[in-house]
Protein backbone atom coordinates (compact mmCIF):
# COMPACT_ATOMS: atom_id res chain seq x y z
CA UNK A 1 0.00 0.00 0.00
CA UNK A 2 1.29 3.42 -1.34
CA UNK A 3 2.19 6.05 1.35
CA UNK A 4 -1.07 7.88 -0.16
CA UNK A 5 -2.93 5.18 0.15
CA UNK A 6 -2.42 4.86 3.82
CA UNK A 7 -2.70 8.37 4.66
CA UNK A 8 -6.29 8.42 3.19
CA UNK A 9 -6.96 5.31 4.99
CA UNK A 10 -5.96 7.37 8.56
CA UNK A 11 -7.49 10.45 7.44
CA UNK A 12 -10.73 8.63 7.29
CA UNK A 13 -10.54 6.54 9.95
CA UNK A 14 -9.80 9.85 12.08
CA UNK A 15 -12.30 11.58 10.67
CA UNK A 16 -14.82 8.50 10.98
CA UNK A 17 -14.14 6.25 14.14
CA UNK A 18 -16.77 7.88 16.31
CA UNK A 19 -19.96 7.04 14.67
CA UNK A 20 -18.31 3.41 13.62
CA UNK A 21 -17.39 2.72 17.65
CA UNK A 22 -20.95 3.96 18.68
CA UNK A 23 -22.42 1.23 16.29
CA UNK A 24 -20.03 -1.33 17.15
CA UNK A 25 -20.86 -0.90 20.91
CA UNK A 26 -24.13 -0.72 20.90
CA UNK A 27 -24.19 -3.51 18.51
CA UNK A 28 -21.79 -5.66 21.02
CA UNK A 29 -24.75 -5.12 23.49
CA UNK A 30 -27.33 -6.27 21.34
CA UNK A 31 -25.11 -9.47 20.38
CA UNK A 32 -23.81 -10.47 24.12
CA UNK A 33 -27.42 -9.78 25.66
CA UNK A 34 -28.75 -12.57 22.12
CA UNK A 35 -25.67 -14.70 23.42
CA UNK A 36 -26.64 -14.74 27.08
CA UNK A 37 -30.20 -15.21 26.04
CA UNK A 38 -28.96 -18.31 24.11
CA UNK A 39 -29.90 -17.07 20.43
CA UNK A 40 -27.37 -17.20 17.63
CA UNK A 41 -27.01 -13.95 17.05
CA UNK A 42 -26.14 -13.36 13.16
CA UNK A 43 -28.85 -16.30 12.54
CA UNK A 44 -31.50 -14.23 10.58
CA UNK A 45 -34.14 -17.26 10.84
CA UNK A 46 -33.51 -18.30 14.24
CA UNK A 47 -33.30 -15.44 16.22
CA UNK A 48 -34.36 -12.46 14.16
CA UNK A 49 -37.80 -13.36 12.69
CA UNK A 50 -40.39 -12.62 14.58
CA UNK A 51 -44.48 -11.45 13.93
CA UNK A 52 -44.24 -8.93 11.06
CA UNK A 53 -41.01 -10.47 10.07
CA UNK A 54 -43.00 -13.36 8.27
CA UNK A 55 -44.90 -10.92 6.47
CA UNK A 56 -42.06 -8.76 4.82
CA UNK A 57 -40.15 -11.56 3.93
CA UNK A 58 -43.51 -13.09 2.22
CA UNK A 59 -43.73 -9.97 0.36
CA UNK A 60 -39.69 -10.15 -0.77
CA UNK A 61 -40.31 -13.63 -2.23
CA UNK A 62 -44.19 -13.83 -3.55
CA UNK A 63 -45.14 -10.29 -3.60
CA UNK A 64 -48.60 -8.98 -2.34
CA UNK A 65 -51.27 -11.16 -1.77
CA UNK A 66 -55.16 -10.48 -0.07
CA UNK A 67 -57.84 -12.43 0.57
CA UNK A 68 -60.81 -12.75 2.74
CA UNK A 69 -60.10 -14.23 6.10
CA UNK A 70 -60.75 -17.71 7.16
CA UNK A 71 -63.26 -18.48 9.58
CA UNK A 72 -62.42 -18.73 13.07
CA UNK A 73 -60.23 -15.37 13.16
CA UNK A 74 -60.66 -11.67 13.04
CA UNK A 75 -63.45 -10.92 10.37
CA UNK A 76 -62.50 -8.95 7.01
CA UNK A 77 -59.38 -9.21 4.54
CA UNK A 78 -56.26 -11.17 4.99
CA UNK A 79 -52.88 -11.33 3.34
CA UNK A 80 -49.42 -9.18 3.72
CA UNK A 81 -51.60 -6.13 1.74
CA UNK A 82 -51.34 -4.44 4.98
CA UNK A 83 -47.65 -3.75 5.11
CA UNK A 84 -45.11 -1.30 3.54
CA UNK A 85 -43.04 -2.05 0.66
CA UNK A 86 -39.76 -0.60 0.44
CA UNK A 87 -37.76 -2.71 3.23
CA UNK A 88 -38.89 -6.29 1.64
CA UNK A 89 -38.42 -4.32 -2.11
CA UNK A 90 -34.83 -3.53 -0.76
CA UNK A 91 -34.16 -6.95 0.55
CA UNK A 92 -35.64 -8.86 -2.36
CA UNK A 93 -33.72 -7.01 -4.94
CA UNK A 94 -30.56 -8.13 -3.20
CA UNK A 95 -31.78 -11.68 -2.50
CA UNK A 96 -32.49 -12.71 -6.05
CA UNK A 97 -28.34 -12.76 -6.29
CA UNK A 98 -28.53 -15.68 -4.97
CA UNK A 99 -28.38 -14.60 -0.86
CA UNK A 100 -31.23 -16.38 1.51
CA UNK A 101 -34.15 -13.61 1.77
CA UNK A 102 -34.07 -13.67 5.60
CA UNK A 103 -30.63 -13.51 5.72
CA UNK A 104 -30.46 -10.54 3.15
CA UNK A 105 -33.23 -8.95 4.94
CA UNK A 106 -31.02 -8.83 8.56
CA UNK A 107 -27.90 -7.51 6.02
CA UNK A 108 -30.14 -4.94 4.93
CA UNK A 109 -31.51 -4.06 8.79
CA UNK A 110 -27.54 -4.18 10.25
CA UNK A 111 -26.53 -2.06 7.33
CA UNK A 112 -29.05 0.46 7.37
CA UNK A 113 -28.20 1.18 11.33
CA UNK A 114 -24.46 1.70 10.89
CA UNK A 115 -25.65 3.87 8.14
CA UNK A 116 -27.71 5.98 10.19
CA UNK A 117 -25.44 6.71 12.99
CA UNK A 118 -22.41 7.56 10.30
CA UNK A 119 -25.53 10.08 8.95
CA UNK A 120 -25.76 11.46 12.18
CA UNK A 121 -22.86 12.09 12.61
CA UNK A 122 -22.14 14.13 9.26
CA UNK A 123 -25.67 16.07 10.05
CA UNK A 124 -24.51 17.25 13.54
CA UNK A 125 -23.00 20.94 13.21
CA UNK A 126 -19.48 21.28 12.54
CA UNK A 127 -19.01 23.70 15.46
CA UNK A 128 -20.10 21.23 17.75
CA UNK A 129 -18.50 20.28 20.64
CA UNK A 130 -16.56 16.60 21.17
CA UNK A 131 -18.75 15.98 24.26
CA UNK A 132 -22.26 17.62 22.70
CA UNK A 133 -21.61 14.96 19.46
CA UNK A 134 -20.44 12.04 21.64
CA UNK A 135 -23.86 12.31 23.60
CA UNK A 136 -25.67 12.25 20.48
CA UNK A 137 -23.87 9.59 18.82
CA UNK A 138 -23.97 7.55 22.44
CA UNK A 139 -28.31 8.15 22.15
CA UNK A 140 -28.70 7.50 18.35
CA UNK A 141 -26.55 4.19 19.15
CA UNK A 142 -29.19 3.16 22.21
CA UNK A 143 -32.34 4.95 21.19
CA UNK A 144 -35.45 3.25 22.00
CA UNK A 145 -36.20 0.54 19.94
CA UNK A 146 -32.90 -0.33 19.50
CA UNK A 147 -33.85 -3.90 18.69
CA UNK A 148 -35.82 -3.52 16.03
CA UNK A 149 -33.41 -1.55 13.72
CA UNK A 150 -31.53 -4.81 14.13
CA UNK A 151 -34.34 -7.46 13.69
CA UNK A 152 -35.80 -8.63 10.68
CA UNK A 153 -37.77 -5.16 10.70
CA UNK A 154 -38.00 -1.92 7.99
CA UNK A 155 -37.07 0.94 11.24
CA UNK A 156 -33.25 0.82 10.50
CA UNK A 157 -34.38 1.69 6.87
CA UNK A 158 -36.69 4.15 7.76
CA UNK A 159 -34.23 6.14 10.67
CA UNK A 160 -31.16 5.71 7.83
CA UNK A 161 -34.05 7.59 5.22
CA UNK A 162 -35.04 10.01 8.18
CA UNK A 163 -31.56 11.40 9.28
CA UNK A 164 -31.11 12.23 5.58
CA UNK A 165 -34.02 13.71 4.87
CA UNK A 166 -33.99 16.02 7.56
CA UNK A 167 -29.59 16.51 6.88
CA UNK A 168 -30.22 17.32 3.64
CA UNK A 169 -33.53 19.85 4.07
CA UNK A 170 -30.68 21.72 6.54
CA UNK A 171 -28.47 21.94 3.60
CA UNK A 172 -30.96 23.27 1.63
CA UNK A 173 -30.90 20.26 -0.58
CA UNK A 174 -35.23 20.10 -1.12
CA UNK A 175 -35.53 17.49 -3.74
CA UNK A 176 -32.94 15.41 -2.84
CA UNK A 177 -34.38 15.62 0.79
CA UNK A 178 -37.68 14.68 -0.61
CA UNK A 179 -36.04 10.98 -2.30
CA UNK A 180 -35.02 10.61 1.30
CA UNK A 181 -38.72 11.31 2.70
CA UNK A 182 -40.10 9.19 -0.53
CA UNK A 183 -37.73 6.19 0.77
CA UNK A 184 -38.42 6.54 4.46
CA UNK A 185 -42.55 6.63 2.87
CA UNK A 186 -42.09 3.46 1.43
CA UNK A 187 -41.02 1.99 4.72
CA UNK A 188 -42.77 2.40 7.17
CA UNK A 189 -46.22 4.12 7.81
CA UNK A 190 -44.09 6.95 10.35
CA UNK A 191 -42.58 7.95 6.92
CA UNK A 192 -45.66 9.94 6.08
CA UNK A 193 -45.17 12.81 8.25
CA UNK A 194 -41.66 13.37 6.91
CA UNK A 195 -42.83 15.90 3.61
CA UNK A 196 -45.21 17.64 5.97
CA UNK A 197 -43.33 18.40 8.93
CA UNK A 198 -40.99 19.38 5.96
CA UNK A 199 -43.62 21.43 4.24
CA UNK A 200 -44.43 23.17 7.92
CA UNK A 201 -40.49 23.91 8.31
CA UNK A 202 -40.25 25.63 4.96
CA UNK A 203 -43.59 27.58 4.81
CA UNK A 204 -42.62 29.20 8.64
CA UNK A 205 -39.55 30.81 6.83
CA UNK A 206 -40.97 34.08 6.63
CA UNK A 207 -37.96 35.55 5.42
CA UNK A 208 -38.30 33.94 2.16
CA UNK A 209 -40.77 35.36 -1.06
CA UNK A 210 -44.14 32.98 -0.67
CA UNK A 211 -43.10 31.56 -4.15
CA UNK A 212 -39.88 30.61 -3.54
CA UNK A 213 -41.52 28.71 -0.45
CA UNK A 214 -44.31 27.43 -2.67
CA UNK A 215 -41.69 25.65 -5.07
CA UNK A 216 -39.17 24.35 -2.30
CA UNK A 217 -42.22 22.74 -0.62
CA UNK A 218 -43.17 21.26 -4.27
CA UNK A 219 -39.56 19.74 -4.62
CA UNK A 220 -39.54 18.14 -1.16
CA UNK A 221 -43.43 17.34 -1.27
CA UNK A 222 -43.34 15.54 -5.12
CA UNK A 223 -41.20 12.50 -4.54
CA UNK A 224 -43.44 11.05 -1.40
CA UNK A 225 -46.40 11.66 -3.46
CA UNK A 226 -45.27 9.78 -6.50
CA UNK A 227 -43.88 6.80 -4.19
CA UNK A 228 -47.47 6.87 -2.69
CA UNK A 229 -49.12 6.58 -6.04
CA UNK A 230 -46.63 4.01 -6.43
CA UNK A 231 -47.16 1.80 -3.59
CA UNK A 232 -51.12 2.42 -4.11
CA UNK A 233 -50.72 1.03 -7.86
CA UNK A 234 -48.59 -1.86 -7.19
CA UNK A 235 -51.03 -3.31 -5.34
CA UNK A 236 -53.73 -2.68 -7.55
CA UNK A 237 -52.05 -4.68 -9.87
CA UNK A 238 -50.68 -7.29 -7.81
CA UNK A 239 -54.33 -7.74 -6.01
CA UNK A 240 -56.66 -6.00 -7.57
CA UNK A 241 -57.96 -3.77 -5.04
CA UNK A 242 -56.17 -0.44 -4.64
CA UNK A 243 -57.22 -0.01 -1.20
CA UNK A 244 -55.49 -3.46 -0.32
CA UNK A 245 -53.68 -1.98 2.51
CA UNK A 246 -56.24 -0.17 3.92
CA UNK A 247 -58.62 -3.36 3.56
CA UNK A 248 -56.50 -5.57 5.57
CA UNK A 249 -56.14 -2.91 8.23
CA UNK A 250 -59.46 -2.30 8.77
CA UNK A 251 -60.37 -5.45 10.66
CA UNK A 252 -57.59 -3.90 13.21
CA UNK A 253 -60.09 -1.34 14.18
CA UNK A 254 -57.80 1.68 14.84
CA UNK A 255 -59.16 4.77 15.64
CA UNK A 256 -57.78 8.15 16.75
CA UNK A 257 -57.19 8.96 20.74
CA UNK A 258 -55.49 11.25 23.45
CA UNK A 259 -51.42 10.54 22.78
CA UNK A 260 -51.08 11.95 26.39
CA UNK A 261 -53.66 8.85 27.48
CA UNK A 262 -50.96 6.40 26.21
CA UNK A 263 -48.21 8.27 28.39
CA UNK A 264 -50.37 8.46 31.31
CA UNK A 265 -51.02 4.96 31.58
CA UNK A 266 -47.32 3.86 30.90
CA UNK A 267 -46.92 6.37 34.29
CA UNK A 268 -49.44 4.40 36.05
CA UNK A 269 -47.83 0.87 35.13
CA UNK A 270 -44.24 1.75 35.84
CA UNK A 271 -45.70 3.03 39.66
CA UNK A 272 -47.64 -0.49 40.28
CA UNK A 273 -46.66 -2.81 42.79
CA UNK A 274 -43.34 -3.58 42.43
CA UNK A 275 -39.95 -2.46 41.91
CA UNK A 276 -39.25 0.55 39.69
CA UNK A 277 -37.51 -1.16 37.04
CA UNK A 278 -38.28 -4.81 35.72
CA UNK A 279 -38.38 -6.45 32.94
CA UNK A 280 -42.07 -6.46 32.30
CA UNK A 281 -42.25 -2.57 32.80
CA UNK A 282 -39.53 -1.93 29.90
CA UNK A 283 -42.42 -1.13 27.58
CA UNK A 284 -43.66 1.27 29.82
CA UNK A 285 -40.23 3.24 30.33
CA UNK A 286 -39.37 2.92 26.69
CA UNK A 287 -42.59 5.50 25.98
CA UNK A 288 -41.62 7.69 29.13
CA UNK A 289 -38.29 7.84 27.61
CA UNK A 290 -39.33 8.74 24.32
CA UNK A 291 -41.61 11.70 25.73
CA UNK A 292 -39.57 12.61 28.41
CA UNK A 293 -37.26 13.04 25.65
CA UNK A 294 -38.85 15.03 23.74
CA UNK A 295 -40.16 17.19 26.14
CA UNK A 296 -36.88 18.07 27.18
CA UNK A 297 -35.68 18.57 23.54
CA UNK A 298 -38.67 21.20 22.98
CA UNK A 299 -38.08 23.08 26.38
CA UNK A 300 -34.61 23.47 25.14
CA UNK A 301 -35.48 24.85 22.38
CA UNK A 302 -37.77 27.07 22.95
CA UNK A 303 -35.58 28.67 26.12
CA UNK A 304 -32.22 28.53 24.25
CA UNK A 305 -32.42 29.31 20.16
CA UNK A 306 -29.32 29.75 19.85
CA UNK A 307 -27.26 29.36 16.63
CA UNK A 308 -28.35 26.79 14.61
CA UNK A 309 -32.40 27.32 15.86
CA UNK A 310 -34.10 27.18 12.70
CA UNK A 311 -32.09 23.92 11.42
CA UNK A 312 -32.76 22.40 14.58
CA UNK A 313 -37.00 23.68 14.40
CA UNK A 314 -37.06 21.25 11.53
CA UNK A 315 -36.03 18.21 13.94
CA UNK A 316 -38.12 19.28 16.43
CA UNK A 317 -41.35 19.55 13.94
CA UNK A 318 -40.78 16.28 12.68
CA UNK A 319 -40.21 14.54 16.08
CA UNK A 320 -43.34 15.97 17.29
CA UNK A 321 -45.43 14.47 14.21
CA UNK A 322 -43.32 11.24 14.52
CA UNK A 323 -44.16 10.58 18.16
CA UNK A 324 -47.48 11.90 17.81
CA UNK A 325 -48.64 9.51 15.02
CA UNK A 326 -48.44 6.09 16.31
CA UNK A 327 -49.43 7.09 19.87
CA UNK A 328 -53.05 8.80 18.67
CA UNK A 329 -53.88 5.49 17.10
CA UNK A 330 -55.08 2.47 18.71
CA UNK A 331 -54.45 -0.98 18.37
CA UNK A 332 -50.75 -0.20 17.39
CA UNK A 333 -47.92 -1.32 18.56
CA UNK A 334 -46.41 1.86 19.96
CA UNK A 335 -42.68 0.21 20.95
CA UNK A 336 -42.27 -0.06 17.00
CA UNK A 337 -43.05 3.16 16.12
CA UNK A 338 -40.36 4.61 19.14
CA UNK A 339 -37.98 3.25 17.12
CA UNK A 340 -38.43 5.92 14.39
CA UNK A 341 -37.67 8.62 17.24
CA UNK A 342 -33.85 8.09 16.72
CA UNK A 343 -33.09 11.36 14.86
CA UNK A 344 -33.78 13.16 18.10
CA UNK A 345 -30.24 12.54 19.02
CA UNK A 346 -29.53 15.36 16.85
CA UNK A 347 -31.42 17.66 19.22
CA UNK A 348 -30.46 15.63 22.61
CA UNK A 349 -26.61 17.54 21.57
CA UNK A 350 -28.28 20.33 23.07
CA UNK A 351 -29.08 19.27 26.44
CA UNK A 352 -26.83 19.74 29.25
CA UNK A 353 -24.12 17.11 29.24
CA UNK A 354 -25.13 15.35 32.67
CA UNK A 355 -28.55 15.42 31.55
CA UNK A 356 -28.07 13.54 28.06
CA UNK A 357 -26.05 11.56 29.63
CA UNK A 358 -27.95 10.05 31.93
CA UNK A 359 -30.75 10.00 28.95
CA UNK A 360 -28.18 7.92 26.91
CA UNK A 361 -27.49 5.47 29.84
CA UNK A 362 -30.93 4.89 30.36
CA UNK A 363 -32.22 4.23 27.01
CA UNK A 364 -28.47 1.38 27.13
CA UNK A 365 -30.41 -0.11 29.82
CA UNK A 366 -33.96 -0.56 28.18
CA UNK A 367 -31.88 -1.76 24.89
CA UNK A 368 -30.49 -4.94 26.55
CA UNK A 369 -34.28 -5.28 28.59
CA UNK A 370 -36.04 -4.80 25.15
CA UNK A 371 -33.90 -6.99 23.53
CA UNK A 372 -34.67 -9.72 26.42
CA UNK A 373 -38.31 -8.97 25.56
CA UNK A 374 -37.87 -9.43 21.89
CA UNK A 375 -36.04 -12.69 22.04
CA UNK A 376 -38.81 -14.15 24.48
CA UNK A 377 -41.32 -13.62 22.50
CA UNK A 378 -43.18 -11.30 24.20
CA UNK A 379 -43.27 -8.24 21.81
CA UNK A 380 -46.16 -8.87 18.72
Amino acid sequence: MSSVHRRVGVDLLARWWPPLAAWLTATTVVVVTCVVEGWPPFDAQKTWVRADSGLYLDIAEHGYSVLVCPPGGLPGWCGNAGWFPGYPWVSGALAAFGAPTAQTALAVSWSAGLATIVLVWWALPARETRAAAGVALAYAAFAPGIVYRYAVFPLALLTLATVAFLALLQRDRWFAGGLAAAVGLLAYPIGLVAAPAGAVWLFAHRSVPLHERVRRVALVAYPSLVALWVFVFDQWLETGHWNAYLLVQRKYDHHLQDPFHVVVAAWHRVLEHGPFFTLAKSLALQTLLVSFVLACVLVELVIRRGAFARADALVAIWAVMAWAMPISETNVATYRGEAALLPLALLVRRLPRPLGAAITLAAAVLAVSMTKLYLRNYLV
